[in-house]
């Protein structure tokens, strides 16, 4: 089986590492201070790179990008350490706007001019999707919703709610109280408490939603792996520079040691993410978010892994928002926990096997 990437999978990558460029700590602390963590500016340089486009089909004016697409993107932006909310903010709003058959929602996302943050998680409700709070009807939408990631951003909210139904919410609308915070990889969530805010709804069907989880799941994992694979770089250089007692510490039978059983993990993961990606998730979309659950599970234990190794072999230093390893290991416990932790996605993986 050939597992070298085409023409256009490795212009795609090789345009997001200029883009991205090396880890600038200073630039990325000042994107976290301004309004809501995130550039807008930064937003619509994203789009107008087709990043976004791949995650929406050719009849919706996307570029139809393959889940293997996706993931190399994905895995480029975790080893680049980028800021960008790719993820949360682009490819989950994109895929559920195209599965509720919103074509101009679309379009608009897709030209960077829309920036629309998700409310799934429901508060008490740790990692369920289904919604059991909000509920829309006669054109209005009331509950509540937690860990709406880039809400303080964000033009318009697409609200699950009961019925398996989509509601497109302008993030300004009357009745709308939205409560900011910071999360653990400096982006910024919201709370939010819907009181009979008007709303258009649109039909979810819930085998088509729990697909764009499982897809949201495996782009995660893949992220997870970039972000993985820039933490052990990071520690394979400064083990050979940092010196003591006289010589590299990465002469040390012990930290080599480690090192290994970190390499190992990272290649475990990244066939993981592949073989994953490699599946058609078409085939049987009841299985296929489990699925994905599995792979997420496997790869956010390895990442986490590598990512506390490279703490430890860094010192104090580690924790700190100076190097670029603090930044990616804080991003991989955010998306560890992204629609479920690893022993809610092994359950889930469970059910599938």
């Amino acid at each position: 089986m050939n597992f070298d990437l085409d023409e256009g999978q490795q212009l795609a990558r090789d345009t997001i590492g200029r883009f991205l460029g090396p880890v600038d700590i200073s630039a990325r602390h000042a994107i976290r201070k301004a309004k809501g963590g995130y550039s807008r500016a930064r937003w619509q340089e994203i789009a107008d790179l087709g990043l976004l486009a791949l995650a929406a089909p050719e009849a919706m004016g996307g570029m139809g990008g393959t889940m293997v697409d996706l993931a190399l993107v994905a895995e480029a932006l975790g080893k680049g350490v980028a800021i960008d909310p790719w993820i949360e903010n682009g490819v989950l709003p994109i895929r559920l706007a195209a599965t509720a058959a919103d074509g101009a929602l679309v379009e608009e996302m897709l030209a960077g001019t829309r920036f629309v943050a998700v409310a799934f998680a429901e508060p008490s409700r740790r990692y369920e999707s289904d919604a059991v709070s909000a509920r829309a009807a006669a054109g209005q939408i009331s509950g509540a919703k937690t860990f709406v990631l880039g809400a303080p951003l964000a033009d318009l909210f697409l609200v699950t709610t009961t019925g398996h139904r989509l509601a497109k919410l302008d993030a300004k609308a009357a009745g709308v109280v939205q409560q900011h915070y910071p999360v653990i990889d400096g982006s910024h969530a919201a709370t939010l408490d819907l009181h009979n805010a008007p709303a258009e709804t649109l039909d979810l069907p819930e085998a088509r939603y729990q697909r764009v989880i499982g897809d949201v799941r495996l782009l995660a994992a893949a992220e997870m792996l970039g972000l993985a694979q820039s933490m052990f770089d990071d520690t394979l250089t400064y083990v050979g520079e940092r010196q003591q007692f006289g010589a590299a510490i990465g002469s040390f039978q012990a930290l080599q040691h480690r090192l290994v059983e970190c390499y190992a993990a990272l290649e475990q993961a990244r066939s993981m993410v592949l073989r994953t990606a490699m599946l058609d998730p078409t085939t049987d979309d009841a299985r296929w978010p489990r699925i994905a659950a599995g792979a997420k599970a496997y790869v956010g234990e390895a990442a986490t892994r590598i990512g506390l190794e490279a703490v430890q072999m860094h010192g104090g230093m580690g924790q700190t928002d100076e190097l670029a390893i603090g930044h990616a290991l804080k991003r991989v416990m955010l998306l560890d926990k992204y629609f479920g932790d690893q022993a809610h996605c092994l359950r889930s993986y469970a059910r599938a096997a």
